[in-house]
């Protein structure tokens, strides 16, 4: 049977390499903040309960006390970055008639662990995919999840409308507000046009 021809970036990073090449250059979007991959938001706590590993988080990390006032100073700070962002997911969610603002965002999950909470998926299950949408949102001020291919975009972002959709008609649900659907074009764009580096994109 013929191998299945997967369409990918030139330079294709497998996944630990390009986590830490976007960490990279998060850092240079906050240089103040401590950027994190395979970071433990519960570290510390009791081992009774599941422990969540997140691809990648941006600080600061409020791991015993609040610090909401301090990620809506960072966000006003970095308005035009957050905005570019949230462009990228209205275009893949408009289909669905719905649109994230800043206002929004920056109103929402004040009792974050961390500014970003950043998961990056290829190949993950719909149950996998689900479990990063939650851990995005729940533990971030921002949720940003990144779909490094086509069948991954549409998981992530019906997911989203299923549970926006459970909200919507009064079932007990989880609320997504916060969390931000690109691709990995539109990420690494988000990245690399702030840090001077050019991407280019190849079909294999």
């Amino acid at each position: 049977m013929a191998r299945k021809v997967i369409a990918r970036r030139d330079g294709y990073l497998h996944e630990r390499a390009y986590q830490h090449r976007a960490s990279e250059l998060l850092q240079r979007h906050y240089p103040r903040e401590h950027v994190e991959t395979q970071w433990y938001p519960f570290k510390g706590e009791e081992r009774n309960m599941y422990w969540p590993v997140v691809d990648i988080a941006v600080g600061p990390f409020a791991m015993r006390e609040r610090l909401g006032h301090l990620y809506t100073e960072l966000m006003l700070h970095t308005r035009a970055l957050i905005e570019r962002l949230i462009e990228f997911h209205n275009r893949n969610v408009e289909e669905l008639g719905e649109r994230m603002d800043f206002e929004t965002l920056l109103e929402f999950n004040e009792n974050a662990r961390c500014l970003f909470c950043i998961e990056i998926e290829e190949s993950g299950s719909r149950k996998h995919c689900l479990g990063n949408l939650v851990n995005a949102s729940a533990l971030g001020r921002i949720g940003l999840l990144v779909a490094r291919n086509r069948r991954t975009l549409n998981i992530f972002v019906r997911e989203r409308a299923y549970l926006k959709f459970l909200e919507d008609v009064g079932k007990n649900t989880f609320k997504t507000a916060n969390a931000l659907v690109v691709t990995e074009e539109q990420f690494d764009e988000w990245l690399v046009n702030h840090a001077g580096m050019p991407v280019q994109t190849v079909e294999i």
